[in-house]
């Protein structure tokens, strides 16, 4: 029974690690999102453009708090990895995340969807 789950406590950990990896990728995405709807906000307002400097806010605002989304899920993954080793039931608790490889994956972006949106 012991080696079983070791094994699945591998798999979960793989599970898990994969699911960080996206999450990191995420961050970075949303992050250059962020910086560059700032960038466009700032070159608005230098040149004075009222309404678009408006827009871009917004935009810059909504990239912002998808920013945060994505510390949050990645905050949530590395929680996951670290949190076990400090429970009696380690290798149970990693064995259980191996469950994660029957559950689908969210996309990074919706198919069709405007990835600056």
């Amino acid at each position: 029974m012991t080696p079983l789950v070791y094994l699945l406590a591998a798999l979960g950990i793989s599970a898990v690690l994969l699911r960080a990896g996206r999450a990191a990728f995420l961050l970075l995405w949303r992050g250059v999102d962020a910086y560059m709807t700032g960038e466009t906000r700032q070159v608005r307002a230098r040149r004075g453009d009222i309404t678009g400097m408006a827009d871009a806010a917004r935009a810059h605002a909504v990239a912002r708090r998808r920013r945060a989304g994505a510390i949050a899920r990645l905050a949530f993954w590395i929680a996951l990895l670290a949190v076990p080793p400090f429970t009696p039931w380690t290798a149970a608790l990693y064995a259980t995340y191996a469950a994660l490889w029957l559950l689908p994956r969210r996309p990074l972006l919706r198919p069709g969807a405007d990835p600056t949106a």
